[in-house]
């Protein structure tokens, strides 16, 4: 949510007051603005929040708005009151439509606007009831606010050229703590400037208060490389705070289980066969049945084909026949299931007089982590090989089962005859840290299988491709959109 949120929260001076008389002027002009966003959080982890917005420049700017208010008294014939209410209502419809959409659940919104009538400043005061605004983790046994001192600016697409004009900006988060809290860490101190351009952040606790100052003054013109050096570094954005009393966690499951066969032959052809079975959370498989059927299955199905294909290329192997197909997507419990097949030349690495085949049994789940899981995460690799009469095996993954706080890795192998099975489990709790679950997988992100082949039928030279760390990197390429770790 923070990053949806922190987009909301800069677009509140850029759309919400300027509206379309902001695109018409291109002289750089300064717009300044004051927020304080106070929020008074309750024993069960919602908040009452104020959001003040105070508008202070540029002056003709705000002359411009509060004359298109006012027109409407001489347009519609209705009184200033009626005026000022008709825009306090577009206003309070648009906080409640971004917030929601930043997964905000609301009750008992308002909005009052000040200053229109006397025209020195417009200041918009937004009041709700934020259901479950803070987070409770039992994993740590605390509770977790954010709140973002750079006002959206770190992740906000910029144009090359910059904005055309200047921001400038004093931003105050007041946190009050329940009854009863112990507060554990917040944002600290931080300081950065780029050539005219500067982000500076000071934070103080008062008892069971904390106070949050941001202020930020943007250039004209100031290049995506200079928001990159002014908010690139700020990762400080929770306020975290234990208490006698628990809360009850809200998050979805990622459930999820992988097929990779490989049936080599006696020429060193593989019949790849992928399967991925995508089974919760419940709304995202839905969401992406109804994407699939919107873009067009065979559309779909084409481009995971295409994509396998060249994936497999840029690897070094060559591809004679591949096929793919989508599964239960007319049926509303099952699993979104992805089944390719490939038959493949080039596909393991030949080295020292062996075949070697590389693969990731923790699934890639260490790449692009956040601060701690989102998601209780339950992934289930299931590699099977199947090697040709006369072949030999020299090597394969030990078994493994690690436990750290909740969390656990489990890879068992079995080997029948010339047939090697491979399981691997990743069980990742809500709200773990990033370095448990680091310090869980270290040393497991790859495993090797290696074989040889009957002298006489090899086909295949000594200059060959790199092991490629599994087939799963092909299944992450066409499914990424739908995979929250």
């Amino acid at each position: 949510m923070k990053r949806v949120l922190a987009v909301f929260l800069a677009a509140i001076l850029l759309t919400s007051l300027i509206g379309p008389t902001f695109a018409e002027d291109f002289q750089p002009k300064t717009y300044k603005q004051n927020f304080v966003f106070t929020i008074q959080i309750l024993p069960n982890g919602s908040a009452n929040i104020t959001m003040k917005t105070v508008w202070l420049g540029p002056k003709d700017e705000i002359e411009k708005q509060i004359e298109m208010i006012l027109n409407e008294t001489n347009q519609s014939n209705v009184t200033i009151e009626e005026a000022v209410q008709k825009f306090e209502q577009e206003q309070l419809r648009r906080y409640i439509e971004s917030l929601t959409q930043a997964g905000m659940k609301l009750v008992n919104e308002s909005v009052k606007s000040y200053g229109i009538e006397s025209g020195d400043n417009i200041t918009i005061l937004f009041n709700a009831i934020a259901l479950n605004f803070a987070k409770y983790y039992s994993y740590g046994d605390y509770w977790e606010v954010q709140v973002d001192p750079t006002r959206g600016y770190a992740t906000l697409a910029i144009p090359d050229t910059g904005l055309p004009f200047a921001i400038e900006m004093n931003n105050t988060f007041i946190v009050m703590l329940p009854e009863n809290a112990t507060l554990l860490s917040y944002p600290r101190p931080f300081a950065k400037q780029y050539n005219q351009s500067r982000f500076f952040v000071t934070a103080e606790a008062q008892d069971d208060m904390v106070i949050i100052k941001s202020q930020i003054y943007l250039e004209p013109f100031l290049p995506p490389e200079g928001y990159q050096a002014l908010f690139g570094d700020y990762k400080d954005y929770y306020i975290r705070y234990k208490a006698p009393y628990k809360g009850e966690e809200q998050y979805q499951r990622s459930v999820m289980n992988e097929y990779v066969t490989l049936d080599v032959y006696a020429n060193g052809t593989i019949r790849l066969h992928m399967r991925d079975e995508y089974i919760e959370p419940k709304s995202e498989v839905l969401a992406r049945k109804a994407e699939i059927a919107a873009y067009g299955v065979r559309n779909v199905t084409e481009y995971i084909l295409r994509t396998y294909s060249i994936a497999l290329g840029y690897q070094g192997a060559l591809v004679d026949h591949g096929k793919v197909t989508i599964l239960g997507l007319n049926e509303t419990d099952a699993p979104l299931t992805i089944d390719a097949e490939y038959l493949v030349r080039n596909f393991t690495k030949f080295v020292n007089g062996s075949y070697v085949y590389s693969f990731d049994p923790t699934m890639g789940i260490t790449n692009g982590l956040g601060d701690r899981m989102e998601y209780e995460v339950n992934h289930t690799l299931n590699l099977t090989i199947n090697l040709p009469e006369g072949a030999a095996i020299l090597e394969v993954p030990q078994n493994v089962s690690r436990d750290l706080n909740g969390n656990r890795f489990v890879l068992t192998t079995v080997v029948e005859g010339r047939t090697i099975k491979i399981t691997s489990n990743v069980f990742l709790r809500y709200g773990a840290p990033v370095d448990d679950v680091k310090e869980l997988l270290a040393n497991y992100t790859t495993a090797t299988v290696k074989y040889t082949l009957p002298e006489e039928k090899k086909n295949l030279t000594t200059t060959q491709i790199a092991g490629i760390v599994g087939a799963l990197v092909l299944i992450g390429l066409a499914v990424a959109i739908w995979k929250k770790r």
